[in-house]
């Protein structure tokens, strides 16, 4: 009973850290979407693109606050099916991003990662870029929670 106690304690006296996730319905990502699609990543690369994560800040070993450092990437997809936007659609590039680095992060971004040798199918709510790329509807933060989806 007592190493119950102790144990239990124990997890009450861990620090919690929280990010909020705001989590549209599929309806509300399908309403704003310019496209959705089911498709295949058939290839991956690095852009020169360096920023940081909009809304997104972590905190260092020495207790300071800075911003989430990502790289950008282009994704190209093979479109299987065309669930809302042009039906002749047979390709399209994803504008997401990457760590930038290898620190560890606790209560990260969940960031889209895609295996183009895998050919796993992916459900894809997007919006379109002005450079003609499209990028997950529901922002860059947590596109793998929220809006890019693996069908196994």
């Amino acid at each position: 009973m007592r190493n119950l106690l102790v144990a239990l304690l124990a997890l009450a006296a861990t620090v919690a850290d929280a990010r909020l996730i705001a989590a549209p319905s599929h309806q509300e990502l399908l309403d704003k979407s310019d496209l959705v699609v089911i498709a295949f990543a058939i290839s991956t690369r690095d852009t020169e693109e360096r920023a940081d994560l909009p809304g997104i800040t972590v905190t260092t070993a020495e207790n300071k606050t800075r911003g989430f450092a990502v790289a950008g990437l282009e994704t190209r997809f093979q479109v299987s099916a065309v669930l809302k936007g042009g039906k002749a659609l047979k390709e399209l590039v994803l504008h997401h991003y990457r760590q930038a680095d290898d620190a560890p992060t606790i209560n990260g971004p969940m960031l889209a990662v895609f295996e183009p040798d895998k050919r796993m199918p992916h459900l894809l709510f997007l919006v379109r870029e002005k450079d003609g790329r499209y990028a997950p509807t529901c922002g860059q933060a947590d596109p793998a929670y929220l809006c890019i989806h693996a069908l196994r």
